[in-house]
């Protein structure tokens, strides 16, 4: 089953073992990453993580994405860290035990669906964020204690809902500017003035459907 191959974007990666002495990506995850918001030239702290309170994803993302509800197939934490890693599974038991599942677009699945969950769905209205999109950085393969991590950084892009949905009425009601040139730099500009850009860590337990 080729799994949410329509959204999935790969991109090839160098994919390198680290020992466990090397592998111990915990303290990197744990730091603040710092990103700028241009708009008032300050700086915020993220990444933005979800409370320790939340729903796991099993339960919470079968919720929020109804459509995929028989494709989320995992297992443990948010992956913030090895100790809260994603376990993917290559066969539910409790969707279909007899469907083979693609570990891998699961995992790219799981990313998208987190950063969704971080700024959209966990925050109150006036406090969420449009716009997102999000690419990887590094990704590579470690081994803790004989068990295999796939451990994947993002770099995310978001906006604030309100500007991003002013920016979009401005867009639209002028046609995309496409016959005014200083228009349309002026709406990117006040676009790129609001953007937010930082970086995030994914920890995945891939046991279950790894055989490297």
């Amino acid at each position: 089953m080729k799994l949410f191959l329509s959204r999935v974007i790969f991109v090839i990666l160098p994919v390198m073992l680290c020992s466990v002495a090397g592998a111990d990506e915990n303290s990197e995850s744990r730091n603040h990453f710092k990103v700028t918001a241009a708009k008032q030239n300050s700086r915020v702290d993220l990444p933005y993580r979800l409370p320790n309170d939340f729903p796991a994803p099993r339960k919470i993302l079968r919720q929020h994405f109804p459509r995929t509800a028989d494709q989320c197939c995992f297992k443990g934490g948010w992956g913030y860290d090895a100790g809260n890693a994603v376990e993917v599974l290559e066969f539910d038991p409790e969707i279909n035990p007899k469907e083979k599942f693609d570990g891998v677009s699961l995992e790219y699945a799981f990313i998208d669906k987190r950063i969704r969950e971080e700024l959209i769905f966990s925050r109150r209205a006036g406090e969420r964020f449009a716009g997102l999109g999000h690419k990887v950085i590094e990704q590579k393969l470690c081994r803790l204690n004989g068990v295999p991590y796939d451990f994947i950084k993002v770099q995310v892009i978001a906006y604030p809902e309100k500007e991003w949905n002013e920016l979009k009425a401005d867009w639209e009601a002028h046609d995309s500017y496409k016959n005014d040139p200083k228009g349309r730099e002026a709406n990117l500009k006040r676009k790129e003035a609001v953007k937010i850009t930082y970086q995030t860590v994914f920890w995945f337990n891939i046991k279950n459907f790894f055989h490297g």
